[in-house]
């Protein structure tokens, strides 16, 4: 049986028209389903009506940003309906895609903290868009992310049916009540079978309702039991094809940075809080790695090495995070590391990176650098 196509809304100024013609030509012949309004919207039609069924029907949101979309009344609404859209669904939606030299900071506030990418308005920004695209989708992919309860032999627990059916997506407070009996559960030698058969509900899709309220549940209890969740479980989530269960993974790691620090696993943040992965993984992600950065020092060298990317995008990526470290706790950067950094951007002409950096260098320079070894030897 042929699989349904995905459906890519195309959001874009008429002024950028003739670039976004070559996107969907490109998504197209990608095998996906671009829906723009040129295309679907017919002489006569009722535009809100024809915009509206495009936007209910999508799979993803793909944005052409540009100094003419941003002042776009049509643009505006489209973004705000896909930004509600991402709410509802409890998924990222919109995709952003530069294409002059707009920065990130012009964007509107709800698009502030969404990835966006820099591409030219050319054939080669529209191959680009269309394989960053199509990375989405197949993280996302049903084929790759779920497995069947036959398929993977896991098989449904009666006690955890019944500790979850009332967990709705949100509902922290009944998520909170089933995590502490799950927590109860715990043995005299620090065993919980309890806690591992709900883990195991991670692959079980086939009730859409009984998975959240496992994810909900699964985080409430590491906030609560820290010590229950072993590397082995946290590598487990991180590295499942479903990008709300790395999500959930992610989000724990930014709590225990809070208050458990020592628990938190470096080597998994690497990989979740990449610059092209899902927003809802890498943010947590690196706020986490953000927040741990004041004790273990060595994490901002994350950053740094980052800034020496060959992908512009990974740059500018890890050149914000420095700025919001900065604007948070600007004593714990090296003002040298700050400037030799600066350095090289301008060696390679990099001005969206370097434009986040400097700002970092301003607020750097009045604050007094404090060294992570106050009684060192």
């Amino acid at each position: 049986m042929q699989m349904k196509a995905n459906r890519i809304f195309v959001s874009h100024s008429s002024l950028d028209k003739e670039f976004a013609n070559l996107v969907v030509a490109r998504l197209r012949k990608a095998d996906m389903e671009p829906w723009v309004d040129s295309e679907n919207i017919l002489v006569g039609d009722d535009i809100l009506d024809g915009l509206g069924s495009g936007l209910k029907t999508m799979d993803l949101f793909v944005l052409i940003v540009s100094a003419a979309s941003l002042k776009s009344s049509w643009v505006d609404r489209e973004v705000k309906f896909a930004i509600w859209e991402e709410i509802k669904r409890k998924e990222a939606l919109v995709l952003p895609f530069i294409v002059d030299d707009t920065a990130v900071e012009e964007l509107p506030w709800y698009l502030a903290k969404v990835h966006a990418r820099h591409i030219g308005p050319d054939a080669s920004g529209a191959e680009s868009l269309a394989g960053a695209v199509r990375d989405v989708i197949d993280r996302r992919s049903p084929s790759h992310s779920t497995r069947s309860e036959k398929a993977s032999g896991i098989r449904r627990d009666a006690r955890i049916d019944r500790l979850i059916q009332h967990v709705g997506l949100g509902d922290w407070e009944s998520a909170t009540h089933a995590a502490l009996e799950v927590v109860s559960a715990t043995n005299a030698e620090g065993q919980n079978e309890l806690l591992r058969a709900l883990i195991d509900y991670i692959d079980l899709h086939d009730d859409d309702a009984l998975f959240w309220g496992a994810l909900h549940t699964i985080e409430c209890c590491a906030e609560l039991a820290p010590s229950q969740f072993g590397y082995a479980t946290l590598s487990r989530m991180a590295s499942h094809r479903n990008f709300s269960i790395r999500s959930t993974v992610a989000a724990i790691c930014m709590r225990w940075a809070q208050f458990a620090p020592d628990r938190v696993p470096v080597n998994l943040l690497l990989k979740l809080s990449v610059y092209d992965e899902d927003w809802y993984v890498e943010a947590p992600a690196n706020a986490a790695l953000k927040s741990i950065a004041a004790s273990v020092r060595e994490v901002l060298g994350v950053f740094f090495v980052r800034l020496r990317s060959q992908k512009a995008d990974e740059r500018a990526h890890a050149a914000r995070a420095i700025l919001e470290i900065a604007e948070k706790e600007a004593e714990i950067l090296d003002p040298s590391m700050i400037a030799a950094e600066i350095k090289q951007l301008r060696s390679v002409s990099d001005k969206l990176a370097l434009r986040s950096l400097l700002k970092a260098a301003q607020l750097v320079t009045k604050t007094n650098y404090r060294s992570a070894y106050k009684y060192g030897l």
